[in-house]
């Protein structure tokens, strides 16, 4: 075997291990989602507790199933009412746990889409009209990165609370400028291909 056939088996395992922790990662997603949807109402708790790790020992809210620490928590986000003025821990945390899985499912199908693209080039040239549709698919997933989380949330805090705020934020923003970039690069990489085609027709 080839010092050139070695590196493409070494790349396609190290390939082949980056999608296994993609999946492993939303598989992790989506058993925290299913855990709280099953859960009883009564399960989750957030409490306002001394953290001796921060400086003047700062007050913090954890949320708390079973009495079991999940981590700091943002009470805004647990605090909400609905219409006979009770929050419920359960829910809110399934919508942040919907959030998260619906970030994960996209970013999972962007990176495989990378892994797809850069393994296509181990076998020949980057540049071919597949790879340029593969480059505008990860703009739409990335256009997508910055609507679907944020609209799962709303959604999800529309149909059981009464307050629901859409804040713009500058993450957001930063989101749908890398979409347009590299849909911007996608269309030029696609016109590279087509200027390679003509001068490949010309030799």
């Amino acid at each position: 075997m080839d010092k050139k056939s070695k590196k493409s088996i070494v790349f396609q395992q190290v390939c082949s291990g980056i999608a296994l922790a993609i999946i492993l990662l939303l598989l992790f997603q989506a058993k925290d989602f299913i855990v709280a949807a099953v859960s009883g109402k009564d399960t989750y708790d957030v409490r306002l507790v001394e953290e001796d790790t921060l400086e003047n020992h700062q007050q913090v809210y954890r949320l708390y199933k079973n009495n079991e620490d999940y981590g700091d928590v943002d009470y805004n986000l647990y605090s909400l009412l609905d219409d006979n003025g009770n929050t419920d821990y359960r829910y809110c945390h399934l919508i942040q746990s919907a959030r998260s899985l619906a970030f994960c499912v996209i970013l999972g199908a962007m990176m495989l889409v990378v892994i797809v693209m850069v393994m296509s080039t181990s076998k020949g040239t980057p540049f071919t009209h597949k790879n340029a549709n593969r480059i505008r698919l990860i703009g739409v997933l990335q256009f997508g990165l910055a609507i679907v989380p944020g609209l799962v949330k709303f959604l999800m805090t529309f149909f059981r609370f009464d307050y629901v705020s859409t804040p713009l934020t500058m993450e957001g923003f930063y989101m749908f400028v890398i979409g347009f970039a590299i849909m911007v690069i996608a269309q030029v990489f696609d016109y590279g291909v087509k200027l390679q085609e003509d001068i490949d027709s010309i030799a």
